[in-house]
């Protein structure tokens, strides 16, 4: 099943024909079309100037990591293997001593 495009002059058509109407699934099944897929059209319409908009300017620029996103992401990544080296010592040396304390327990 292959995606559809559809024009952006058909979207404007159809979230207008809905506004006007007052009932964009109506709308939608008139078009054979989804109906979340109608609304979600009139959200992302409603949010730019009609008149400003081009089928690009909907899409979302693509994340492109800079050497500073790395820099930043490789401290984080050291910061959290130090926390978890942490907290699997302290949680060795509770155990130590739970066994010490309580030679009947037996916890793996």
């Amino acid at each position: 099943m292959t995606k559809k495009q559809y024009d952006l002059n058909f979207k404007k058509m159809v979230v207008a024909k809905g506004k006007e109407i007052g009932n964009m699934t109506a709308v939608a099944r008139q078009h054979e079309l989804d109906p979340k897929m109608v609304l979600r059209w009139a959200r992302e319409l409603n949010r730019k100037d009609l008149d400003q908009l081009d089928g690009n300017s909907i899409k979302q620029a693509k994340f492109v990591p800079t050497a500073e996103d790395y820099a930043q992401l490789e401290r984080e990544n050291e910061k959290l293997k130090k926390l978890y080296a942490e907290q699997a010592l302290e949680r060795d040396i509770l155990k130590d001593l739970l066994k010490k304390t309580n030679p009947h327990l037996r916890i793996k």
